[in-house]
C-alpha cells in the first residue's frame, strides 16, 4: 500500500465538496440537512484566509485530508496554527492514514512558524479523542451545554 500526503489537487477538493457534511454528521453524532452547505461556507471562509486541504491518496486515489488553517487565541489575541476536518473515508480506516494526515498538517504549521496547534473535538468521538492524545494534543479548555 502506497500512501502519500500532500496539497489537494482540484480535483481532490471537489471530491472533498462532494463529500461535506459526511465527516461532520459522523463527528458529531448528529443528522442535519444542512452539514454540507454549512461545512462548504466554512471550507470557503477559511480558504479566504490562507488555510489549505493535504490529500491523503493511496494508489492515486483520494483516502481522507485535513484542512491546515490558522486561528487567534481569544484571550491572549496570539495567532496558532489550526487544524479542520480531520477526515478518513471508510473503506480507507484503520491504515494510519488519520496519523498521517496530522502529523504533514503538523509540520507544515511548525515551518510556517507557529509554535502552537489546536483543533476541536466533540467529547462523543472517543477514537478522535483517543488519536490525539496519542499525538501529544491535551485538553485546553471544555465547552458545555444545558439542555433547556
Amino acid at each position: 500500500m502506497s500512501v502519500t500526503v500532500g496539497r489537494a489537487t482540484e480535483e481532490e477538493i471537489t471530491e472533498i465538496y462532494e463529500l461535506a457534511g459526511v465527516n461532520r454528521e459522523e463527528a458529531t453524532g448528529i443528522p442535519f440537512e444542512n452539514h454540507k452547505e454549512e461545512m462548504i461556507k466554512a471550507y470557503e471562509h477559511s480558504k479566504k484566509f490562507g488555510a489549505y486541504f493535504l490529500a491523503a491518496r493511496i494508489e492515486g486515489q483520494l483516502a481522507g485530508w485535513v484542512q491546515v488553517d490558522k486561528s487567534t487565541d481569544w484571550i491572549s489575541g496570539k495567532e496558532i496554527g489550526w487544524i479542520n476536518d480531520v477526515y478518513v473515508k471508510k473503506s480507507f480506516r484503520c491504515k494510519g492514514l488519520a496519523s498521517s494526515l496530522l502529523r504533514q498538517a503538523v509540520e507544515e504549521l511548525k515551518e510556517m512558524n507557529y509554535d502552537e496547534v489546536r483543533l476541536n473535538v466533540y467529547s462523543s468521538n472517543e477514537q478522535a479523542i483517543k488519536l490525539y492524545e496519542k499525538m501529544g494534543f491535551r485538553d485546553l479548555n471544555k465547552f458545555m451545554k444545558l439542555d433547556l
